[in-house]
């Protein structure tokens, strides 16, 4: 009767180490390769989530510094040279991680629309914030914002009152950001 030799454990680890490298390599590759197209897509995704929630002919970065850590830039917005409002990116945190959103303020310092540019949240519940009805909540509204367990009138998600308060803070970092223009 033959007896099999088992493959020494050095020549495993060899092995398994040869692997895990040649894929640590390729995902690099493939990162380093798409990085640029990535870029320009989420580019892309943000100038059309800022002409979304507040039109206008140019949209310039305005100096601000965030004390709350939710603001990422601000921008002025004008039509003709006018300015029309601002346009802000702020990054609150919701239940599945970073939600990147903006939000139009016009003159009056009113939100004029808020844009999800990327979320991570629960499929059904969570990603909900970015359906049309939730948002438009937000429309027309300043001043301090909270969802109505908090005694405002912000009708949060069923099921999702964190990615809901998540939303409503990034909201009232915008406009504190705004208001201090």
């Amino acid at each position: 009767m033959e007896v099999k030799k088992s493959p020494s454990m050095a020549r495993l680890v060899i092995v398994l180490f040869i692997i895990t490298a040649l894929v640590a390599f390729l995902l690099g590759l493939i990162n380093y390769i798409t990085a640029d197209k990535i870029a320009a897509n989420t580019k892309a995704k943000t100038e059309a989530a800022m002409s979304a929630v507040l039109a206008a002919d140019s949209y310039e970065e305005a100096p601000y510094t965030d004390e709350t850590g939710l603001v990422r830039k601000v921008f002025a917005a004008s039509n003709g040279g006018e300015n029309v409002g601002y346009v802000v990116e702020v990054s609150p945190n919701g239940f599945g991680g970073e939600i990147n959103l903006v939000v139009g303020i016009d003159s009056d310092k009113a939100v004029t629309g808020i844009s999800i540019v990327k979320m991570s949240e629960t499929s059904g519940l969570g990603a909900n914030a970015s359906k049309t009805e939730f948002r438009e909540q937000f429309v027309g509204k300043s001043g301090t914002l909270a969802v109505t367990k908090d005694g405002g009138e912000i009708a949060a998600l069923t099921g999702a009152t964190i990615t809901s308060r998540a939303v409503t803070s990034g909201v009232n970092a915008a406009l504190a950001a705004v208001d201090g223009l």
